[in-house]
């Protein structure tokens, strides 16, 4: 693995580089020129880790290291040599999407290079490599003699030689002997072979940077030391009263200081400002930020920041825009076998085959034809304006689609998508008039950047704070994947909803709800964020704090009897009132998929029979009911300061894991659902009452 080694600093916020790194991050070429003996691939991950956990400037922790998978620029030579180009994601409502957050720009969605498996476990690693990264941070610690030095120094090195293991990747400090304190034993001793594990502290800022700690710096307190043009560094650590304690030494000068000063309530006064560094894209760039202390694998260093929906059948005929993107991934023998209008039935089969997309059939000759021509004259026509933003505004092509029977049962026979109504229990009525099976789906996921210190949504959405995917900020395509799997829907009758809702909405209790939302907006919004917005534009409505409930006791009772367990199923809550021209919702679609082509087994759908279907939901109510930790439970509510977003709702009735629910267990109130005894100040009617009623 080759590193790219940065020099400069910068100060002061902007989009376009100060500078960026001397070498070009490049693994292929020391395979090809077998400048070193070391294997590339140091790891793995999953494709759907690269949007959520290990993705583009986040810390891969390693068996023995520590990488950051590199920004979008470094990934186009491992596409480029590849048999078959680029394998790309077709969904346009996607596309669009991410064009709202990056520009106008984006044509592509792309899966990642993935590194395929020869005969015998392993290919030509100079073809088959995946993700480039980094190792980062670059400043290491031996764990015999707690020498903290950068990778490049002569005392590290690089070992990677074992072709099956490359979890065995690691630095070793070859001649270490050991440390004594206060005496020449060291000196005397006979050098072995240490491991080095990467120093555990870094630099971040709220604009996404992320730098090295400046140890030389720090010890010295901003000076050079004077002794040495590089001064050799120790790290010691050990325990006292007030926790653990890490103490950077100067071999060199005897300069000493602890790194508790750091992180007492002078930290910012002694810390350095932010240079600018974006780490995955080996480049500086302007900031005016202050520096903040991180520690390696922290869980406020990086927050994924993507955007995803269900992929549905078009109804409408496709343009040209739409099938530009889809043309693009073509091989170039393919689009060359175009050559009349007149002749594109065979290149439809051909080109349809290949990207598993449906748009060849939505779209005309004369079409078709023009999107060809317009590609071979590399003229590309500027999309249509940005879409919304907004969540409801995303859900609100599936809520119309499960909705519309005929729409569902017209492109049932879909590749991607068949759904079919089945019949709802009595026991259900009148609340559930409607019950699909979705058995078949498609969820396509984009990755669009990533922040620090704070998650997404508590800077308000600020695009601006999120981090840059390519060096000029405006990536022409973006990672993205596509997961198969089933589902069934439930909706739920409006006229029961909203006159239960206009009880709910004049209780004190919703009014408690309310300013505790306002509160914990207010608190846990960053401060560094501009934001004008209004907490209650943010507050959902009674009937999503119900449908949001209900949920989780279904995903808690499915894992009982579907086959899959409750962290696999993930729900999607069609729950808001009418507002302009967006009809009001009120459904709960619970799915599982998976990466596999095949989708997956039918465990989910087979609960949505009439006569499982019922008893799953009876079920779900009767265990919600009850919980190991009432009446304190039930009688749960925000109080005073207190600024918690969920009502009669614990880890034993109602909370999943964060991969099922798309709120982080927030909005939950089993009381909004179901008749529970509790005190009349804090009693509501149920939206179940007329399911408990029968």
């Amino acid at each position: 693995m080759s590193d790219a080694h940065d020099e400069s600093g910068a100060t002061d916020g902007g989009l376009a580089p100060i500078t960026v790194g001397l070498a070009e991050l490049n693994p292929i070429a020391d395979i090809e020129g077998k400048t070193t003996k070391n294997r590339s691939k140091v790891g793995s991950v999953r494709p759907s880790a690269l949007l959520y956990t290990s993705g583009i400037g986040a810390t891969v922790d390693l068996p023995h290291l520590s990488v950051m998978p590199h920004g979008l620029d470094a990934w186009q030579r491992y596409y480029d040599r590849r048999p078959g180009g680029v394998d790309v994601v077709v969904e346009p409502r996607l596309l669009d999407l991410v064009r709202a957050y990056l520009g106008a720009q984006v044509t592509q969605l792309r899966k990642a290079p993935w590194a395929p498996e020869a005969p015998g476990g392993f290919g030509d690693e100079a073809i088959d490599l995946g993700i480039p990264a980094r190792v980062f941070p670059q400043w290491l610690r031996c764990t015999g003699c707690n020498r903290l030095a950068p990778v490049s120094h002569p005392i590290f090195e690089f070992r990677n030689v074992l072709k099956y293991r490359p979890d065995q990747a690691t630095f070793i400090h070859k001649d270490c002997k050991g440390w004594s304190p206060g005496s020449g034993k060291a000196k005397a001793r006979k050098g072995r072979e240490q491991a080095a594990v990467p120093a555990r502290y870094l630099i971040a800022c709220v604009n996404g940077h992320i730098d090295e700690f400046p140890y030389v710096a720090w010890v010295h307190r901003g000076r050079s030391c004077p002794n040495a043009k590089v001064p050799q560094l120790r790290m010691r650590e050990w325990k006292s009263n007030l926790g653990p304690d890490v103490q950077i030494s100067c071999l060199s000068c005897d300069a000493r200081r602890g790194m508790l000063e750091a992180t007492g309530p002078k930290a910012a006064e002694k810390l350095p400002h932010c240079r600018g560094r974006h780490a995955h894209l080996d480049a500086f760039y302007q900031c005016d930020q202050s520096g903040k202390l991180m520690m390696l694998g922290a869980a406020n260093q990086w927050f994924a920041s993507t955007v995803g929906l269900l992929a549905l059948p078009r109804e409408e005929v496709a343009s040209v825009v739409d099938l530009l993107p889809v043309l693009q991934a073509l091989p170039p023998e393919v689009i060359a076998s175009a050559t009349a209008r007149e002749a594109l039935a065979g290149f439809r089969g051909w080109a349809g085959s290949l990207t598993q997309s449906e748009l060849f059939g939505n779209a005309t000759d004369d079409v078709l034809w023009e999107a060809i021509e317009t590609l071979k004259g590399a003229v590309i026509p500027a999309p249509a304006a940005a879409v919304s933003t907004d969540p409801s505004d995303i859900l609100l092509p599936e809520w119309l689609v499960l909705t519309d029977e005929e729409k569902y049962t017209k492109h049932s026979g879909s590749a991607d998508f068949r759904a079919v109504r089945r019949a709802v229990p009595e026991s259900l009525m009148p609340l559930i008039p409607e019950v699909v099976a979705v058995e078949k789906l498609k969820k396509v996921n984009a990755f669009v950047g990533f922040t620090r210190i704070d998650a997404l949504d508590r800077i308000d959405d600020s695009k601006n704070r999120v981090a840059p995917l390519t060096r000029d900020g405006r990536p022409t395509w973006v990672p993205a994947t596509e997961d198969r799997g089933e589902g069934f829907f439930l909706r739920f009758d409006e006229p029961t909803v909203v006159a239960w809702e206009n009880k709910i909405l004049e209780l004190d209790i919703w009014e408690t709800y309310r300013r505790a939302h306002e509160l914990n907006f207010k608190r846990r919004t960053s401060k560094t964020s501009d934001s004008t917005i209004d907490p209650d534009s943010r507050f959902p409505a009674p009937r999503y704090w119900a449908i949001h409930s209900l949920s989780h006791l279904l995903i808690r009772e499915a894992a009982m009897s579907s086959g899959y367990g409750s962290a696999s199923l993930t729900e999607r809550i069609y729950a808001w009132r009418e507002d302009g021209d967006r009809p009001a919702a009120a459904g709960l679609l619970i799915t599982t998929t998976a990466s596999d082509s095949e989708g997956t087994l039918g465990g989910l759908v087979d609960l949505s029979r009439p006569e499982r279907l019922g008893a799953l939901v009876h079920d779900a109510i009767k265990r919600g009911g009850r919980c190991s930790s009432d009446p304190v439970c039930s009688h749960r509510r925000p109080r005073g300061k207190e600024d918690f977003l969920h009502g009669a709702a614990c880890h034993f009735c109602l909370f999943v894991s964060e991969t099922s629910c798309e709120r982080t267990n927030r909005f939950l109130d089993r009381r909004l659902l179901l008749d529970l005894m509790v005190d009349p100040d804090i009693a509501t009617p149920g939206l179940l009452l007329p399911v408990l009623g029968d």
